[in-house]
């Protein structure tokens, strides 16, 4: 089985967030048609944490971090884990020079 990233699984993580206790907004401006914001910031915020993503499985992502790290406080680099450069570890496998 597998599950991509979509818009069809927006709505699953807004409704997880919202059953653990977040309070959830969406900022944006509407476009010249008026239509909603392709361009938005979603918001979830509980116990002095406020995340920020541009939507709602980033959002979701971010919040898995504190779930993972359970920070005491909003200190500087909170989320920060150390180790190797996974990142660059990958992208230098997949696009080798």
């Amino acid at each position: 089985m597998g599950l991509g990233s979509h818009a069809n699984v927006y709505n699953t993580c807004l409704r997880i967030l919202r059953k653990r206790g977040f309070a959830l907004r969406v900022e944006g401006e509407l476009g010249d048609d008026g239509c909603w914001p392709t361009e938005a910031r979603w918001i979830a915020e509980k116990d002095g944490f406020r995340f920020l993503a541009d939507n709602p499985i980033e959002l979701f992502g971010l919040v898995a971090l504190q779930d993972h790290f359970q920070p005491a406080e909003d200190i500087p680099y909170w989320w920060r884990q150390d180790g190797d450069d996974v990142w660059e570890e990958l992208m230098s496998a997949a696009f080798p020079d």
